[in-house]
């Protein structure tokens, strides 16, 4: 297993956790501003390593709003599900719709050097950098549900 943050969270990666992540349940709020800080976020598009339950994991090249002052990355649930829905009807239609996390982040670098030469799950692991905190946003007084 991996070794244990601060929190004592075990840590699947290998390298230093980045990022405080927020999957977004809202379909209603992309998050142009961000939810902590209100400054306006930018993009980033990442590969993100998500497991999916049982046993199946995705590099996703992915898209998402990042706010530099709070280093928060956002991805949105809504496409996250409608990526994977659309990559499983295809190669294993039993995994669709079942639980998932998304785990940490890859280096550009090692995720092309992994999907280019089919590496095993090991190697994504070796690559993989957790997320050094996964938080989570209510929706506020004005926020439209």
């Amino acid at each position: 297993m991996g070794k244990k943050d601060e929190k004592g969270i075990t840590q699947l990666g290998k390298q230093p956790p980045r990022y405080r992540f927020f999957l977004n349940p809202y379909q209603d709020a992309r998050f142009s501003k961000c939810p902590q800080c209100e400054n306006k976020t930018g993009q980033r598009k990442l590969p993100l390593f998500i497991y999916i339950d049982p046993k199946q994991p995705l590099l996703l090249n992915k898209t998402c709003r990042y706010c530099r002052h709070c280093d928060l990355l956002i991805a949105h649930q809504d496409e996250l599900e409608d990526v994977i829905a659309r990559v499983f009807t295809v190669l294993n239609p039993e995994i669709v719709g079942n639980k998932y996390l998304v785990v940490g982040t890859l280096d550009r670098a090692d995720w092309k050097r992994i999907d280019q030469n089919k590496l095993p799950i090991q190697d994504t692991i070796e690559a993989l950098h957790d997320f050094k905190d996964v938080v989570t946003f209510k929706p506020m007084w004005g926020w439209r549900r």
